[in-house]
């Protein structure tokens, strides 16, 4: 059996859901500020991009902001780089906003 993890870092590397995956993190994290699952979802969705040079140079993020928001686990650098990322070319199915709100 795969661990839940392994499973999320390889449906994250598709670029516009991981795009999703994050804005869904972002928006259950304001209703409901867990800094640690914010990290854990931006932190596999950087994982899935390949690590965060790959990650900011697929989602036009600023390189060392995304190296120090996954060193830091700071809740606000995090949310900022995720307010910032383009919008995605296509929808996650609600079945993934509900396993993104269970990480």
């Amino acid at each position: 059996m795969r661990r839940y993890r392994d499973y999320l870092i390889e449906k994250l590397s598709d670029r516009e859901r991981s795009i999703s995956y994050l804005q869904t993190v972002l928006e259950e994290h304001e209703k409901d500020p867990d800094g640690a699952a914010l990290y854990y979802g931006f932190s596999a969705a950087v994982e899935g991009q390949g690590g965060a040079r790959e990650f900011a140079r697929k989602t036009h993020s600023n390189p060392q902001d995304v190296a120090n928001a996954m060193s830091s686990k700071d809740e606000t650098l995090i949310a900022n780089i995720i307010v910032q990322l383009p919008t995605p070319q296509c929808e996650i199915s609600e079945t993934e906003k509900l396993q993104a709100v269970k990480t």
